[in-house]
């Protein structure tokens, strides 16, 4: 009688831990075909570093030359790193949109 009980004790366990693992699975499972990941080449990284430097340095000169200040300069610089940074990804991220269309519809 007393392994009876272990032995349902024992099932009891396995079928939480299966339950657990396929309901963190589903969940798990919806999340990663809901993820938006943009993969960038080293080339194109690369250039997007330049260019958010290229970016930050020309705001730079401009607002220190405009402005004398260098909290304002730090702003602008910022913003415009921002704005060159979504600019250069927009290409890759409607790439990301047309690969995974369909399972995005399901997402929101």
């Amino acid at each position: 009688m007393g392994l009876g009980r272990i032995g349902g004790y024992i099932f009891v366990a396995l079928a939480a831990v299966l339950l657990t693992f396929y309901y963190v699975k589903i969940t798990n499972g919806d999340a990663t075909r809901c993820e938006v990941r943009v993969t960038l080449t080293p080339q194109s990284l690369s250039a997007l570093k330049a260019n958010l430097e290229r970016a930050r340095s020309a705001a730079h000169e401009a607002s220190i030359v405009d402005k004398h200040d260098p909290q304002a300069a730090y702003q602008a610089e910022e913003s415009s790193a921002e704005q060159a940074f979504v600019f250069d990804l927009k290409d890759a991220v409607g790439a990301e949109y047309r690969r995974h269309r369909r399972a995005l519809d399901g997402c929101y």
